[in-house]
């Protein structure tokens, strides 16, 4: 009986941290495919200075979450994200529009795929 228990409990442990990861994993995506976007809207009209803060503000937003991230997901696409993340500001700030522009719709791509990777789906458990 103790086994039986012990096996529940586990049970309900694994699924607590799954529960917890999914629902960070979708507060991340909601909130950082929005500024993402934003920053390209800043970027496409112009207001670099916008652009520059609100990367800084995203990368600044994105290294707290990566901490706790690092527990639980596979490093290779937190480590895609920081990577773009770290130089948005600079490209903002150096006006390099195309380059700011096509990092910040990659960022949206990998941050889709850490997103969707970490569902529960039949794809994602095969």
């Amino acid at each position: 009986m103790k086994r039986l228990y012990a096996a529940i409990a586990f049970l309900l442990i694994i699924l607590a941290t799954s529960t917890f990861t999914i629902f960070q994993c979708r507060q991340f995506h909601n909130q950082a495919i929005p500024q993402v976007e934003q920053i390209i809207e800043y970027a496409e009209t112009g207001h670099l200075e916008q652009a520059a803060g609100l990367s800084g503000q995203f990368f600044d937003s994105w290294s707290k979450t990566r901490d706790s991230m690092v527990w639980y997901i596979r490093h290779e696409p937190l480590e895609k994200i920081t990577g773009i993340a770290s130089r948005l500001e600079s490209l903002a700030h150096h006006g390099d529009l195309s380059q700011l522009i096509a990092q910040a719709n990659e960022l949206i791509v990998h941050i889709d795929e850490l997103y969707h990777n970490e569902l529960p789906l039949i794809q994602n458990l095969i």
